[in-house]
């Protein structure tokens, strides 16, 4: 007779499998500081205290109100990643080196702020930065814990702003957040090494706050702060089972087209920034931020079934730090005349240990490096060009599963870095 209790461990480390999943991360987390607006070039430095950028919607709603026209941003980037897994020698799944999971990803957003009296503004914004994919080769030695995942998330934020006074303005934003999530892995079929399939996939809304203030004491000087508040996401789906043989029948019967679901947070975070004209042609841009990413480790799973399977895990993720300094020059002679650069550096820490990365969640400290540069092309019409290298180098993973398999994925992602390039256009209505 067949062992129940093989079945109970295979059954409850297939669910474990889910709860734990997510995306990669680039750096800290898995929030990008990059959506294709001038902070590329800037390595994200000036983020919350950009209020002449129609992006403040977004990334500041306290900036819309300052301004005398209306202005629009639309922004465009390509993601290419560096992401390469190299066996250590002690991984005990035959498997090839999952080829670059991450290769081209597209990005960026729409941008909108206006006034609707002296001292009141409006905005409106429309761009991702939470979450990315992940697409293994079929045969890589990974394969058990994950094969295929993607988190993405689309926020849509209209906002109001109200300039309290000469020198201040507060905002508040309300963040729709459409999100995909989609997690596929192969788990081991049997007691011989055949792959079977397990995939769970689904779309949600949440809802969250952006709350924003701008400080600009004297024209050379603007200082931002802003909160996003967390967004909590409900996916439910049918788990979809295949292919796991004869010995896991009973697997299949509990858990196969049974209705499951996850639940993760979108961490809040603050960011604070300055904005400081050191000469009327140099501009300084500083940050300093904190996400809540030991939230977005707490995951939990519900499984609709007779037993009704009710997991909790938790992913063992830190807050993290960040903090970017960045310049921009105008130009007024030269070769480079009527055209700015600028550059910029940014340092995140990890929210993950050697102990807690995964191969969904690809997390170690990053450095940022930004280049940028910006032209009017004609009257009203500004055009900004950027690129940030976001390099995470050697992430060392040891990553086991449960009994009664036990897999074991050991090695490095060698020399893993993010290419960020992208160009925005601001126009005044």
């Amino acid at each position: 007779m067949h062992d129940p209790s093989i079945f109970r461990r295979g059954a409850t480390a297939a669910a474990l499998s889910l709860a734990i999943a997510s995306p990669p991360a680039s750096a800290g987390g898995i929030m990008l500081w990059e959506i294709g607006t001038p902070t590329l070039g800037t390595a994200s430095a000036g983020w919350a205290a950009m209020p002449e950028n129609a992006a403040t919607a977004y990334t500041n709603p306290g900036g819309t109100v300052w301004r005398d026209t209306t202005e629009i941003r639309a922004a465009g980037q390509l993601l290419y990643g560096d992401v390469e897994f190299s066996d250590g020698g002690q991984t005990n799944i035959s498997g090839g080196d999952g080829g670059n999971p991450l290769e081209w990803f597209p990005g960026g957003g729409a941008f909108a702020a206006g006034r609707l009296a002296e001292n009141i503004g409006w905005g409106f914004a429309m761009a991702g930065n939470f979450g990315l994919g992940l697409d293994y080769n079929n045969d890589w030695a990974g394969r058990r814990f994950v094969q295929d995942v993607d988190l993405l998330g689309m926020s849509l934020i209209p906002s109001f702003s109200w300039k309290i006074n000469s020198c201040l303005s507060i905002g508040a934003g309300l963040n729709v957040m459409g999100a995909y999530f989609d997690f596929e892995s192969a788990p081991r079929a049997g007691l011989i090494e055949n792959d079977a399939r397990l995939r769970y996939k689904d779309t949600d809304i949440g809802y969250g706050g952006n709350l924003g203030i701008i400080y600009r004491p004297v024209p050379e000087t603007t200082f931002g702060i802003t909160y996003t508040s967390e967004v909590d996401l409900e996916f439910k789906d049918r788990l979809r089972l295949r292919d796991f043989g004869p010995l896991f029948e009973p697997l299949l019967d509990r858990f196969n087209d049974r209705r499951a679901e996850i639940d993760t947070t979108v961490p809040a975070t603050v960011t604070a920034s300055l904005q400081q004209k050191l000469t009327p042609a140099t501009t300084l841009y500083a940050n300093i931020a904190w996400q809540d990413w030991s939230e977005y480790a707490q995951v939990a799973i519900e499984i609709d079934n007779p037993q009704q399977t009710h997991l909790r895990a938790d992913r063992g993720y830190r807050d993290t730090g960040h903090f970017a300094l960045g310049v921009r020059h105008d130009f007024s002679r030269g070769m480079l005349a009527d055209w700015s650069l600028s550059t910029g550096v940014a340092y995140d820490n990890s929210m993950a240990t050697t102990a807690t990365v995964t191969a969904d969640t690809i997390s170690d400290k990053t450095f940022r490096f930004g280049l940028g540069a910006g032209t009017e092309i004609c009257p009203g019409v500004e055009l900004d060009l950027g690129y940030t290298l976001a390099w995470v180098g050697d992430v060392d993973i040891d990553q086991r599963g449960r009994p009664p398999f036990s897999p074991r994925l050991q090695g490095s992602y060698k020399d893993t870095a993010l290419h960020f390039f992208g160009a925005s256009v601001q126009f005044e209505m």
